[in-house]
């Protein structure tokens, strides 16, 4: 016991000494008397520093500040970009670390010029063209000179928070052919070719600033080149990155909320990652044209939006040393730390597999062993013929019930909307790479879940169809085999019935809100995405660009407009057509619900007295009210109805309703010959007039119907608008809204 005391006493004393020498590292550090920042006029800028004996010394070019650096002498004026280093230097040889400081103007912004002293003019060698890569830095004088154009350019400064890294300019920039002083912007790691700079990393400093969020965050950490085929100069100028918290670079790592306080504040790694494909620096005219930077969030949004884990992005300015680069999206990277931090655990229980681009290494291990994906692997090849390796794969019970001692492989409902989304978006860039799955092997609770990732190449034809892909050993190889399995087929109609007809999530309203939701975001930075990168090909290869400007106004918004209006409107119905043209429907259709003998799709609020719930769509019609699937495939090959679920003989649901005021979700599914059809699924919130609670005369009241008063469930007025509203059920324009 006192051995333990002892122990405790001294890890107690040991976490005060750190703390107190990382608070005098900090009181040490100099400050700056403004902060970093986007500035419209010149200011002047002191620099101090606590220690009375120090001498504070500077460098205005990205380089770390050295005994031989400059020395501040007093107020400076600051009317133009300007990245500042300071660092404190004492008599006595002690020295502080160094801190960094952005300051950046409109005006210089967008007179970036295309040859900043000191810079190359030529990047890295090409890697499957012969040649080597023309540097380009400037911010185009035809759009900056524009005077509408300028003006949006300007707004769109301010319109997303800036990141900014500031380090040595041989760092990112030096032709020497050396894994300690090369640069990583000129050799990229590239996935073909010698791969020379793959796994370099040099430090910087980092700075997050600004936007709608009003970000606030210095940093020092690590910088190394991210993606695959991105990182070939020939086909991609503008790379992506990846930052590192590791504490030969700053701490550890980084603890700030990027993606507010709702989310974790701890990272080992950021990706800042840049659209390759589709984008208007992209090697490919069609690829330009189809510019969008949403398509990949659009994917990871509806993930979130499903209900499943994603990764979070943000979309940043990018500047370095000053130079802006452009826009792109700042997104937690999926590794170890990311599934600790977000669903539990210790790092060292999770797996995380992906494939791997460089020298065709194919499925690879991020994280963890590959042996328990191995083992999902050999289930799901077993399970296309067997029910019992189906259950395993799961970790039920024939009555679908969780089986005690027994680990789940596959996370069913996660895979198969997964599946959903690339299906839908026609993904081309898949499923040879660009995903993730990740299982936390400790508790065996949960099987491995797939994370879209990379999603660049969707949207294009409404008549994509990729539902014949089958990549060894990839999600689609899963999904094809484990589709012979009925018990996953049904499960897989039943979720695509569910997400692509009457009001799905992957039905046009739904897919059309999360679109515009990233729209509205990055409307404004488009103009400075394309002053900074619409010129690239007109000016470095014209010869594949023919002398074209991408500019918003024109090539972004043709695009835009093809979505909204044609690709959109369709695609659901177009995927379900395609499911059906591969034999994966079933000849008989799902029942259909009628709300007062109308089939509508909006009303999801119920009144006993009034509204008639009735299902139509076939003489066997069995259905449930109890949340299970009226039909199990577990046990029998042929399905078998289970003993809650009642025959449908056309009746009013809701008289059965018997209980206050309360949600009732119903499950139908009609059966011909043998066959059964996909699962017709609604939630209803049905309210009860023998409980009167005030709101069924609200509901019922067409004068309010036009208004937007608000009501609570007691039926009395709270509010013309749900900005305040606390969580719970209320009444707006005759129809229920649930605050969350």
């Amino acid at each position: 016991m006192k051995s333990l005391l002892k122990y405790i006493l001294f890890c107690h004393c040991l976490a005060l000494l750190i703390s107190t020498k990382i608070s005098a590292q900090n009181n040490t550090l100099p400050s700056f008397s403004q902060p970093h920042g986007i500035y419209d006029n010149p200011f002047q800028l002191k620099i101090e520093c606590q220690w009375t004996d120090a001498v504070i010394r500077y460098t205005l070019d990205g380089s770390e500040p050295t005994i031989n650096s400059s020395i501040y002498n007093g107020e400076m004026t600051i009317s133009s970009n300007t990245i500042i280093r300071a660092k404190s230097f004492r008599p006595n040889g002690d020295s502080s670390q160094s801190v960094t400081a952005t300051y950046l103007f409109p005006e210089s912004i967008l007179a970036q010029p295309n040859n900043p002293e000191g810079y190359p003019d030529t990047w890295g060698p090409y890697c499957e063209i012969s040649g080597t890569a023309i540097a380009d830095y400037e911010m185009d004088p035809e759009m900056t000179q524009d005077k509408t154009l300028r003006n949006k350019i300007i707004e769109g400064l301010y319109s997303l928070p800036v990141l900014s890294i500031v380090t040595d300019k041989d760092n990112f920039f030096s032709h020497d052919i050396d894994d300690v002083h090369g640069g990583i912007y000129i050799y990229t790691g590239t996935p073909v070719g010698d791969g020379t700079g793959r796994g370099w990393e040099r430090p910087v400093s980092f700075e997050l600033f600004g936007g709608p969020q009003h970000h606030d965050l210095y940093v020092n950490c690590g910088v190394k080149i991210h993606g695959g085929h991105g990182r070939l100069p020939e086909k991609n100028p503008k790379h992506s990155m990846r930052l590192v918290f590791k504490p030969e670079f700053g701490p550890k790592k980084l603890d700030y909320p990027i993606y507010g306080h709702d989310h974790t504040n701890e990272y080992n790694a950021l990706i800042i990652r840049t659209a390759f494909g589709n984008a208007w620096q992209h090697w490919d005219g069609g690829n330009r044209k189809a510019a969008q930077y949403a398509r990949d969030m659009w994917a990871r949004s509806m993930q979130k939006k499903m209900g499943h884990p994603s990764s979070f992005g943000m979309y940043v300015h990018v500047f370095i040393n000053g130079m802006y680069w452009g826009m792109y999206c700042l997104t937690e990277r999926i590794d170890d730390s990311y599934c600790a931090t977000n669903f539990g655990g210790k790092k060292s229980y999770y797996d995380i597999i992906k494939v791997e681009e460089f020298e065709g290494e194919g499925i690879t291990v991020e994280d963890g062993d590959i042996d328990e994906w191995n083992e999902m692997l050999n289930l799901v090849k077993q399970a296309a013929s067997s029910r019992d390796s189906y259950q395993e794969l799961l970790g039920i019970d024939d009555e679908g019930q969780r089986k005690k001692n027994t680990s789940q492989l596959l996370d069913v409902d996660n895979f198969i909307d997964y599946m959903l989304i690339n299906q839908y978006a026609g993904n081309t860039d898949w499923d040879q790479h660009n995903w993730y799955a990740f299982r936390n092997r400790s508790d065996g609770k949960t099987g491995f879940r797939f994370i879209c990732w990379d999603s660049e190449l969707i949207f294009g034809s409404v008549t994509q169809n990729v539902l014949g892909i089958n990549h060894k050993n990839c999600p689609s190889y899963i999904f094809n085999t484990l589709m012979s399995n009925k018990a996953f087929y049904h499960k897989y109609i039943d979720r695509a019935y569910k997400h692509l007809t009457h009001g799905g999530l992957l039905t046009e309203k739904s897919v059309v809100a999360v679109w515009d939701s990233l729209y509205s975001i990055i409307a404004s930075a488009l103009y400075d995405e394309s002053a900074r990168w619409g010129d690239y090909r007109r000016d470095v290869h014209p010869y594949t660009s023919k002398g074209h400007l991408y500019t918003v106004d024109s090539d972004f918004m043709t695009e835009r407009n093809r979505l909204l209006k044609s690709y959109f409107p369709q695609r659901a119905d177009k995927l379900l057509a395609q499911i059906k043209e591969q034999g994966w429907w079933p000849d008989i259709e799902p029942p259909i619900f009628k709300i007062n003998r109308e089939d509508n799709d909006d009303i999801d609020t119920l009144i006993v007295s009034q509204d008639a719930l009735v299902i139509t769509g076939g003489s066997n019609i069995y259905y449930t009210t109890d949340g299970n699937d009226p039909v199990s495939w577990l046990k029998y090959n042929a399905g078998k109805r289970i003993s809650s679920a009642k025959r449908n003989r056309q009746q009013n649901i809701l008289n059965d309703w018997t209980e206050g005021d309360g949600y009732l979700t119903v499950k139908a599914i009609s059966s011909d010959n043998g066959q059964w059809s996909a699962t017709a699924e609604r939630t209803f919130y049905i309210i009860n007039p023998g409980y009167n609670t005030g709101i069924n005369s609200i509901v019922g009241d067409d004068s309010v119907h036009s208004s937007a008063i608000i009501y609570d469930i007691m039926g009395r007025r709270v509010a013309d608008d749900v900005d305040n509203l606390i969580p719970g059920i209320y009444i707006k324009n005759g129809k229920k809204i649930v605050i969350k």
